[in-house]
């Protein structure tokens, strides 16, 4: 992979290494006379984050003082420690290239992320740069991307070029995977502030190539905490999944169906649904499968099934447990024959399967029959 180079340097410097081309993108300075410099630094020494923040800047390009970058990374961190998101940005940058400190990439990043945080462009594309250069992070084209689109939407003007490289080193799915990652975040609000709509937003433009963002957009729309309920809506975006084989999306449609959301109640197309998820590998599905062939809904009462379901979705699900615990009270002698016999028939062992069902020590992957039964 071709390593991305940081782009643009302070004033003063020349971008003449890789190392050295970091995106602070400042414009042209006027000449700082003594008279400015004097008020500059009284500001900056009564606390003033705007004052600290400009006099590191001086110190750094040799503006109206002597070029020091020791003196530049004490009112960077004065101003950065404040909440500047610039003179985090920057302070980032010195960390990265051992300015005035010793040179520590994994600092930098943090830095990056506090002022990436706080919506600073040249912060967003440098976070990007080290997704993508595996620079005091993991290497991860697809989260590199993610910064990229966020600085290129920031207007970060370097982020444009990285955009276009990372969507055709993403091939068709790295954009939308991309997405989904920058709406997780918005969700989240961990790496980048809390904000639904933008999530809503970031979602819907994966949600074509993405099912995860599909479904993800789809429980929204369901829960309608954060955007308006819409059944309609989400039952498109999870059929729509469904069509691309993942499981979750047939769960959804599932799920809309049994609940009567969006449309009239129909428990055996939920059946239909949930088995197709099940198949997939939905734990979910296989536990609403357990509660309907418990209670009948949708098809006939068969608890043997039930508890079927409930030790496949045991293997994750914590509380299937216990509700097979509830379901073995409810089972009369014959039940317990049938399952059995279904058990086997399956080649498992169900002596072993009880022994599991009852104890949460136990290991899924011993209640196969042995051979030499």
């Amino acid at each position: 992979m071709v390593h991305l180079a940081l782009l643009i340097v302070s004033v003063g410097q020349s971008a003449t290494s890789q190392d050295s081309q970091l995106s602070q993108q400042t414009g042209p300075r006027s000449k700082l006379g003594p008279t400015e410099v004097s008020e500059l630094r009284a500001k900056a020494e009564q606390g003033d984050a705007i004052a600290e923040y400009a006099l590191g800047k001086a110190y750094e390009s040799g503006n109206g003082v002597p070029q020091n970058d020791e003196s530049a990374v004490h009112w960077y961190r004065k101003a950065a420690d404040q909440g500047d998101a610039a003179a985090q940005n920057d302070l980032g940058i010195m960390y990265r290239l051992g300015q005035g400190v010793s040179r520590d990439k994994e600092e930098a990043v943090r830095w990056y992320r506090k002022a990436a945080k706080q919506g600073n462009a040249q912060a967003l594309f440098n976070l990007g740069v080290s997704y993508y250069n595996g620079d005091g992070v993991a290497s991860n084209p697809t989260t590199a991307y993610a910064w990229f689109l966020l600085a290129d939407e920031a207007g970060n003007p370097a982020a444009k070029d990285a955009v276009i490289r990372s969507a055709k080193e993403g091939g068709t799915l790295g954009t939308p995977d991309a997405q989904q990652q920058i709406a997780a975040m918005y969700e989240k609000g961990e790496e980048l502030p809390q904000n639904y709509s933008e999530a809503v937003k970031w979602y819907r433009r994966a949600a074509d190539l993405s099912p995860g963002s599909a479904v993800r957009l789809a429980t929204l729309l369901v829960e309608g905490k954060v955007v308006p309920q819409d059944y309609g809506e989400a039952l498109t975006l999870c059929k729509d999944a469904a069509k691309k084989h993942y499981s979750p999306g047939h769960y959804c449609v599932g799920y809309l169906y049994q609940h009567g959301l969006g449309l009239p109640a129909n428990p055996k197309e939920a059946v239909k649904w949930y088995g197709e998820a099940s198949t997939g590998g939905s734990r979910a599905a296989k536990m609403a499968l357990a509660e309907m062939y418990w209670k009948g809904e949708g098809i006939g009462v068969d608890k043997p099934q039930a508890y079927y379901y409930l030790f496949l979705a045991s293997r994750g699900v914590p509380e299937a447990k216990s509700q097979g615990a509830l379901l073995w009270n409810e089972m009369s002698k014959d039940d317990i024959r049938h399952l059995e016999k279904r058990l086997r028939d399956l080649h498992f062992d169900p002596k072993k399967v009880f022994e599991f069902m009852q104890n949460a020590n136990n290991s899924p992957d011993n209640t196969k029959e042995s051979s030499q039964r």
